[in-house]
């Protein structure tokens, strides 16, 4: 017994020397993974002064002097990860974005807040009011009273106009300057800005490796004021700082099958909500401030109107898609997916009356037009259907040669119930007879672009394609339209010293089922054509180049050319009126260096030209014998240039703990408006050549006035410098600098102290039969400097 004891003893204690060894021998376990969060933080100040028009400087933008925040977080793991994102904490421009997933389910938010502001400069003499859906703008009846009688200056007329109950008629431009309407001692300063607010909200859900379902949330709520026209007649024209309050809201959700072997297929449904709190304007009329008794009939000419004016905004409205997306994985490198598509849209808001007129709206009236006695129904009925599909077919059987198909096939039908509106109120002012019945605008559109790609020696890649676009529709002067389109390309990367991209293309519109009806129904000529309709011929080129002479140095050159020359001559009567060309050519040349891996700068400068020329005819509606008097023809050539220049100069860290960013970026533009033919030369002479008579008053030796070329500068420079003081603390400070000067005819302000000009950069609101806000385009100078602390985690 002792000896087995033994013996086992010896048995027991070598195999536990043997594991201790193994233990001994085996590597120790790795340490579990970390994953930190990372991101940063930026804390500090930002300093803002402006001069001039400081809603342009801050378009789209909020750069008020205040605290400057940033942040950002973020961690990835095996199981999950985590972002997060905070821009311009605090303000209007602020944006606010946050997403996870886990593999199986993904969740992400944002809230994007984006200002547009019109103008801190404006002014207005109407008080606002809100009662339901409705925005009232209410004028002083006094003053309205005192206008009404003449005793006071409501609008003021172009010089030379004839004298009339609505306005007060300067003599010259002069007199028009000094003159002043009584109501802008009245208006009250009112800055016009808005806002929009976005919320989004996705969810994704992996149900299995091959089926995901998902869905989107987007909220459009947009609030403030925005200039408005609100017009009575020819010599009474408005301008309302109307109230926004609407709100939009898209849903989407969709079940998507991926296999990679044979393709995807989904289903979605999309729908979107347009809501708007504000859908009705009523405004006084600052020349009247009672409706005229009995109304006259050339009441929208001479001022003889209503004492309000109510027009219908934007109403609420709906729309819903269903939708199925497919892509199949075909043999020889071949794939072919699709989208086929319906599409609903609803509107049945409530009609307005025909009129706010009372005089007008009365049994009296109505004896001799009835139809306006009632509504031919109470709520708009409006129903869009639309189908939408589109295929596209690739392949490539052989490496040398590819072909792309693809096909677009929209219908749009209006199934709006007819609505008779023969009888209507124009204005507000006058009854009138001759509307009609509305039409159900509908189109069906098909388009087809076909492309053979050839691969060439050196890396060069040769594409030839066909393009046809036909549009049929209805209520409009040609009911059908065809662009048939040619085009090639050239790429080729195969020298490392140049790179390559030339395309050409070249369009040809036809037309065919003209309507000469449907132009004279609306009082125009019939030899108008509308360029997006009308014949035309369209060359266009693009030239992309760079070289690379050594390896620190590439230049670029690009270089578009387009033309578009519309003529109809298939047609009765030929094409005479409307656009019958346009040019625009541009070109750019840049330069990047590097002469080492911390450092680079470059420059870039651009041109651009547009050109246009367009033919009208000045003439009263027949049997005027003006309507076909080729003297009242005249014409307007478009002529605009534009100069852009890019520098800049970056050093990372080649200053040790430093990065140094330094940009400046010029852009100026010199838009002329050039008018010439017999009627600009009557008005210029002041001699009618086939009357022999004054082409205006007998008091004027010249009635027309050349428009002056608006012009613009916009200069920016912005420096960045950023020291590293540790792996997590850097200190940063930075400046922008804006520039813009502007000269436009249609912004007009107020005599300087020292006769007209200079002017005081203050908007006037009162000028040649207008009553405006005074919104329009000024310069601005701004200065923003900022002072930032960063940690990095």
């Amino acid at each position: 017994m002792r000896t087995r004891l033994t013996v086992l003893t010896a048995a027991l204690l070598l195999a536990s020397a043997r594991l201790a060894m193994a233990q001994a021998q085996q590597p120790p376990a790795e340490p579990t993974p970390v994953f930190p969060f990372t991101g940063s933080v930026d804390f500090g100040g930002r300093f803002t002064s402006a001069s001039g028009d400081e809603a342009r400087l801050e378009r789209y933008r909020d750069l008020r002097s205040g605290v400057n925040a940033n942040a950002v977080f973020s961690q990835e793991r095996p199981d999950y990860f985590l972002d997060f994102k905070a821009t311009n904490i605090g303000y209007r421009d602020g944006r606010y974005q946050a997403s996870y997933g886990n593999g199986k389910l993904s969740f992400s938010f944002m809230w994007d807040s984006i200002p547009l502001n019109y103008s801190y400069l404006t002014v207005t003499p109407w008080t606002l009011s809100t009662s339901g859906s409705t925005a009232n703008f209410a004028l002083d009846p006094t003053i309205r009273s005192l206008v009404q009688n003449k005793s006071a200056v409501g609008v003021l007329c172009a010089p030379g106009a004839p004298a009339g109950a609505t306005c007060s008629s300067p003599t010259s431009v002069a007199s028009a300057l000094a003159s002043t309407s009584i109501y802008r001692a009245l208006a009250q300063p009112f800055d016009i800005q808005a806002k929009r607010d976005t919320v989004t909200f996705g969810m994704g859900y992996a149900a299995t490796k091959d089926l995901t379902a998902s869905f989107l949330l987007n909220s459009y709520s947009r609030n403030g004021n925005m200039p408005y026209g609100a017009s009575f007649a020819f010599n009474n024209s408005n301008e309302l700082p109307i109230p926004l309050d609407n709100r939009t809201t898209d849903l989407s959700a969709g079940l998507e099958w991926v296999n990679n072997q044979w393709g995807m297929l989904r289903f979605a449904w999309d729908g979107s909500w347009f809501s708007n709190n504000i859908d009705t304007l009523v405004w006084d009329n600052p020349i009247r401030a009672t409706d005229t008794n009995p109304y006259d009939p050339s009441g929208y000419i001479n001022g003889n109107g209503p004492a309000q004016g109510r027009l219908a905004l934007p109403p609420s409205n709906d729309m819903n898609v269903i939708s199925v997306t497919g892509l199949m994985k075909l043999p020889n490198r071949s794939t072919l997916n699709g989208v086929f598509s319906v599409t609903t849209m609803n509107q049945n808001a409530a009609l307005i009356p025909w009129t706010i007129n009372p005089v007008i709206a009365n049994p009296s009236t109505y004896v001799n037009f009835p139809e306006l006695a009632s509504l031919p129904r109470s709520t708009a009925e409006a129903n869009v259907r639309g189908y939408n599909a589109a295929v596209n077919f690739n392949t490539r059987p052989s490496p040398l040669w590819g072909v792309t198909v693809k096909y677009r096939y929209n219908d749009h039908q209006n199934r709006t119930p007819i609505f008779d509106a023969t009888e209507y109120v124009r204005f507000d002012a006058v009854p009138e007879e001759t509307g009609g019945e509305t039409e159900q605008f509908n189109i069906t559109r098909n388009t087809l672009n076909a492309d053979v790609s050839f691969n060439l020696p050196a890396y060069t890649q040769l594409k030839v394609g066909y393009g046809y676009d036909r549009a049929d529709r209805t209520g409009r002067a040609f009911n059908d339209t065809a662009d048939n389109i040619l085009r090639v390309s050239v790429d080729t990367v195969g020298n490392e010293m140049i790179s390559l991209r030339a395309i050409y293309e070249y369009t040809k519109r036809t037309a065919s089922g003209f309507d000469e009806m449907a132009l004279e129904d609306g009082g125009a000529q019939g030899g108008l054509r509308f360029y997006d309709e009308a014949p035309r011929s369209r060359n266009r080129g693009t030239i992309l180049l760079t070289v690379t002479p050594v390896p620190i140095v590439d230049l670029t050159l690009s270089i578009a050319s387009g033309k578009d020359v519309y003529k109809d001559t298939t047609n009765t009567p030929n094409q005479e009126f409307g656009l019958l060309d346009n040019k625009n050519t541009s070109y750019n040349v840049g330069v990047n260096v590097t002469p080492m891996p911390h450092v680079a700068f470059g420059a870039n400068y651009g041109h651009d030209q547009y050109t246009s020329y367009q033919k009208s005819r000045n003439a009263n509606p027949p049997p005027d014998p003006s309507w076909t008097d080729p003297n009242r023809d005249w014409f307007l050539s478009g002529d605009e240039k534009v100069n852009n220049v890019d520098l800049y100069v970056d050093v990372i860290r080649a200053i040790e703990k430093t990065d140094i960013r330094l940009g400046y970026d010029y852009s100026d533009s010199d838009n002329g408006y050039i008018h010439s033919g017999p009627r600009i030369t009557a008005f210029t002479t002041n001699v009618d050549p086939t009357t022999g008579k004054a082409a205006c008053s007998s008091t004027f030796p010249s009635c027309f006035e050349a428009l002056p070329a608006v012009t613009n500068r916009w200069q920016r420079l912005t420096a960045d410098v950023r020291y590293y003081y540790t792996t997590k603390i850097a200190f940063g400070a930075s400046y922008w600098f804006e520039k813009f000067s502007v000269t436009d005819f249609s912004t007009v302000d107020l005599p300087g102290p020292n006769g007209f000009f200079p002017a005081t950069g203050q908007p006037r609101i009162d000028y040649l039969s207008g009553l405006v806000t005074g919104y329009g385009n000024r310069p601005y100078t701004g200065h923003t400097a900022f002072v930032r602390v960063f940690y990095f985690f």
